[in-house]
């Protein structure tokens, strides 16, 4: 009996830790206590450093990009610096935080921003992927439809007991700290896909001016005081506009290894012709980021292609100077929205994504989704 309880307690922790470096700890929320949780997000990447690391120590030069892979934020020049210089209280647990105030805001008509005040410093974070999922999503007919397409696929191969609880697609957060206080700071959060929740975290005495979401599938921001205006082009309003963000590769990306013969995944005359155009999309997007806001996108990007952190200003002298972590539960956040918006656990019964896939399912199977497994045309 002994040893049947020694292998499930070593088969639970095997299941853990998968599920910690495949998932990250916010996969575990419902199942582990809070006070589990807080101690599994500690092993996520936001545990206290050893004395003689480095942040560079963190930071990978990988084939996908730049990938923080501790308590790393980034800084100016998109250096590296720990992240408790200049944040207190940071959290990664945010997959169960719901906001107070929920305003919805427009992306704006046409492709001319308000530009920066004189005097004003320009802050711009740029995300890749954060992995700070959120309960709040938020989709349309077309996103149900692959949906259905995917329940019915399930249904066929595994039958009635297929799973199927998807909640549509979510936000993701991705934290902002400001640390200028000298002047107001105008900023640009240029996010690349997905929906995305930029949360801010202030220092005392930094005051925003305006703030621009570029990109993105949909965008919001957390934690901005309701009188700051922002504006908002998204994915397909920057591609409507001519825009194409585009950014020079991390020496370790795989096109620039291919370009020097490292690896074998495509030929060097090919990589330097793709290398040469992205050289153009860099140099045409630099153009019109320092007409819309006075500087060079490549030169004021702060932002790892997988992290969660940008740094906007100096590094703090003293702890009471640095920016106070803000949490997403109880903010007011300002968000586009596509057709359907949800927040997890609180949608009527019958109305969340998961139910309207189950229910337009059923509806194609004449009310019966037994009929699914006789291979009807879907």
């Amino acid at each position: 009996m002994r040893g049947l309880i020694s292998l499930v307690v070593v088969g639970a922790t095997v299941l853990v830790a998968v599920a910690l470096v495949m998932l990250r700890p916010q996969a575990l929320s419902g199942v582990l206590p809070p006070a589990a949780l807080s101690a599994l997000s500690g092993l996520g990447g936001s545990e206290m450093p050893k004395a003689d690391a480095l942040p560079a120590d963190f930071l990978a030069d990988s084939a996908s990009g730049l990938l923080a892979t501790g308590p790393i934020a980034a800084h100016m020049g998109n250096r590296p610096l720990f992240i408790d210089a200049v944040v207190s209280g940071y959290s990664t647990r945010v997959s169960a935080d719901i906001p107070a105030e929920i305003t919805t805001i427009r992306p704006i008509l046409g492709c001319r921003l308000t530009a920066p005040q004189p005097g004003s410093v320009v802050g711009h974070a740029t995300s890749g992927v954060s992995g700070l999922t959120l309960a709040l999503s938020t989709y349309n007919d077309g996103h149900l439809a692959a949906a259905v397409q995917t329940f019915v696929d399930r249904y066929r191969s595994i039958g009635p007991d297929a799973p199927f609880a998807d909640d549509g697609p979510a936000y993701d957060a991705y934290d902002v700290a400001v640390t200028e206080t000298q002047a107001p700071v105008y900023l640009v959060l240029e996010n690349r896909s997905g929906n995305r929740m930029w949360n801010l975290h202030l220092a005392p005495g930094a005051r925003i001016e305006r703030v621009i979401l570029l990109g993105g599938d949909q965008a919001g921001v957390a934690n901005l005081d309701p009188v700051v205006p922002v504006e908002v082009i998204l994915n397909d309003g920057l591609a409507a506009c001519g825009i194409q963000p585009a950014y020079p590769l991390n020496p370790g990306h795989l096109l620039m290894q291919a370009a020097i013969g490292k690896v074998p995944t495509q030929s060097r005359q090919e990589a330097e012709a793709q290398l040469s155009a992205l050289g153009t999309a860099v140099d045409a997007y630099d153009v019109w980021f320092r007409d819309s806001f006075g500087v060079m996108a490549k030169e004021s990007r702060v932002g790892f292609d997988e992290g969660t952190l940008s740094v906007i200003g100096p590094v703090p002298d003293a702890a009471a100077t640095k920016a106070a972590y803000d949490p997403i539960a109880g903010a007011r956040i300002r968000t586009t929205q596509d057709q359907f918006f949800e927040i997890r656990g609180q949608v009527a019964e019958g109305q969340d994504f998961a139910a309207r896939v189950r229910a337009i399912a059923s509806a194609f199977a004449n009310g019966n989704l037994a009929t699914l497994s006789q291979g009807m045309d879907f």
